[in-house]
C-alpha cells in the first residue's frame, strides 16, 4: 500500500515524535509513505476565519498535489485530516469547486478529475492492516484511555467513522497491541485547545476533566492522534496541577508510539524522548 504523506505544520515542529513514529511504524508494517512534495499549511487553525474560500483552497492545494501523485493522502494530525477531508469533499461539489479552483489557479494548480481519499493514520492502522501478526511485545498490563478529540470523527458524513461520539477504532488497535482500553466516556469531548488563548480558564477546566477521568479509571496514559490535544494535555498539565492543587504526571502518548512499542521498537526510535511529560512509567510497565 502506498500513500502520499502530509505531516502538516505540527509534526515538523512541536509533535516531531508523532512524525517519527508514524514513519517508522508504517514502514515496519509494509506501508510506503511518500511525503508530499511542496506541501503547505492546511490553514486549519485560522484561515477559514479570514476567508472560507481561501481557507478551503489552502487545504485543497495539498489534496490536488496528492491527486497528481495518484495516491490517497494520509494525514496523521487529526486537524489536518479533518480540514483536508473537507477540502476533498468540496472539490467533488460543483459549487464549492467553482469557488476554490480560481484560487488554486493563482497557485499554479488545476483540479484533477482523479478523486482521492483523505485518510487518518488511526483509520489506516485500524482498517488497512492486520497488526496482530506483527506484534512482538504485547503491552500486557498497560491501561490506556483512548482520546479522539473533536476533529477526528466529526462531522460523520466527512470522516465516515463508526461513531462520531463514541468511536472504537483506536480502542481496538490498543487492545490488539495487548493493552487494556479503559471505558473513557469523554473520548470525543473537547480539550479546550481552540479557546486556550481567548478563554484560558474554561480551556484549563475542560482539560482537567479529561485528566481527572483518565486518572480515576486508573489509566497509565492517554493515547491520541492530535497534536493540539497533546499540547493541551501535556504542556498544560503542570499549570493545571498548580492551579487546582492536583497531581497527574499522566503521559500523553501518540497511537503510533503505542503500536511501535508493541512491534518491539525501542522508545528512542519512536521519538519518545521528546515528550514533556515523561513516558517512563509507561515504559516501565510494558518492559
Amino acid at each position: 500500500m502506498k500513500y502520499s504523506y502530509y505531516p502538516g505544520c505540527s509534526l515538523h515542529t512541536t509533535a516531531k515524535e508523532f512524525d517519527i513514529s508514524t514513519k517508522v511504524v508504517l514502514r515496519e508494517l509494509g506501508i510506503d509513505l511518500k511525503e508530499l512534495d511542496d506541501w503547505s499549511c492546511c490553514g486549519g487553525s485560522v484561515a477559514s476565519n479570514v476567508s472560507h474560500d481561501v481557507g478551503m483552497a489552502l487545504a485543497a492545494r495539498n489534496v490536488v498535489l496528492a491527486q497528481q501523485e495518484s495516491r490517497d493522502l494520509l494525514a496523521s494530525c487529526s486537524g489536518c485530516y479533518n480540514k483536508s477531508a473537507k477540502a476533498a469533499k468540496a472539490l467533488e461539489t460543483e459549487t464549492e469547486k467553482n469557488k476554490i479552483a480560481p484560487i488554486l489557479a493563482e497557485m499554479g494548480l488545476s483540479v484533477s478529475e482523479s478523486n482521492i481519499r483523505v485518510r487518518n493514520v488511526v483509520d489506516v492502522l485500524a482498517h488497512d492492516i492486520d497488526i496482530a501478526p506483527h506484534i512482538k511485545k504485547p503491552l500486557t498490563g498497560l491501561k490506556v484511555a483512548c482520546y479522539y478529540g473533536c476533529l477526528l470523527t466529526r462531522p460523520q458524513d466527512i470522516t465516515g467513522w463508526d461513531s462520531p461520539v463514541f468511536p472504537m477504532a483506536m480502542d481496538k488497535i490498543v487492545e490488539t497491541c495487548g493493552a487494556q482500553a479503559v471505558d473513557f466516556r469523554s473520548k470525543t469531548k473537547c480539550c479546550g485547545g481552540p479557546i486556550l488563548e481567548t478563554k484560558k480558564d474554561v480551556a484549563l477546566d475542560l482539560t482537567k476533566k479529561l485528566l481527572d477521568e483518565a486518572k480515576d479509571l486508573g489509566a497509565d496514559c492517554i493515547v491520541l492522534a492530535c497534536p493540539l490535544c497533546a499540547t493541551n494535555l501535556e504542556l498544560r498539565q503542570a499549570e493545571i496541577e498548580k492551579k487546582y492543587n492536583v497531581s497527574y504526571s499522566m503521559p500523553i502518548i501518540y497511537i503510533t508510539e503505542i503500536v511501535g512499542l508493541a512491534l518491539g521498537m525501542k522508545p528512542g526510535k519512536l521519538g519518545m524522548h521528546k515528550h514533556v511529560v515523561s513516558p517512563k512509567r509507561v515504559l516501565a510497565k510494558v518492559n
